[in-house]
């Protein structure tokens, strides 16, 4: 009997010592920031002392510098010499085209674009920052018989829109010059029979 209330006076002892020892250091509670509402805060005060319009306007400014200023095409520099090379538009099929009545209209391999669709103006590729060169395309569009396209390695096309009176088109990250592998210009790109002929024309010579 002795024991059993040793047992249970040990028991009670133990679950007393469970009961909330009460706080040992400051507590604080956990505030995180609602990030919308200090986005929305911060924009208020910016707006507020023109910071936000400036940002604006410069945003505005950046975007029309680069469309009328866009960067020039790297590694392509202004001819010294003239040179000829050809071209092929070489299509790769590879699988069979059908038409929605499942016909077969053009089997896998290789097709020769030119085949199909002439290539029926003439690109002119130039140095838009170069006068001579930009007057010898301007002379070419206004007397040639075929219709002749100016693309631009550099330069602002609009500019020069406006002030020749003609329509300037830009090489859009080099895409064409790439292909073609023009590497100087000025540079005339027509069709010669089942293939282009690129020519590029020594400074010199224009």
């Amino acid at each position: 009997m002795k024991i059993l209330l040793t047992l249970l006076f040990i028991g009670m002892s133990f679950f007393g010592y469970t009961e909330d020892l009460g706080v040992v250091a400051k507590v604080y509670p956990i505030a995180e920031p609602d990030m919308i509402e200090w986005i929305k805060a911060k924009a208020a005060v910016m707006m507020k002392n023109g910071q936000w319009q400036q940002i604006q306007n410069q945003a505005v400014a950046n975007a029309k510098n680069q469309i009328n200023n866009p960067k020039p095409i790297a590694n392509v520099t202004d001819a010294v010499e003239t040179k000829t090379w050809y071209y092929k538009p070489m299509i790769q099929l590879k699988h069979d085209l059908t038409d929605g009545s499942g016909h077969v209209i053009a089997k896998t391999g290789l097709y020769n674009a030119l085949k199909y669709k002439p290539f029926d103006v003439q690109l002119l590729f130039i140095n838009g920052n170069n006068s001579k060169q930009v007057l010898w395309a301007v002379n070419h569009v206004k007397t040639d018989s075929v219709i002749s396209k100016v693309v631009l390695t550099q330069g602002s096309f609009m500019k020069l829109d406006k002030q020749f009176k003609v329509w300037f088109f830009y090489d859009q990250n080099g895409k064409y010059t790439q292909k073609l592998k023009i590497q100087h210009v000025p540079a005339i790109v027509s069709q010669d029979g089942e293939q282009l002929k690129i020519m590029e024309i020594s400074n010199n010579e224009i």
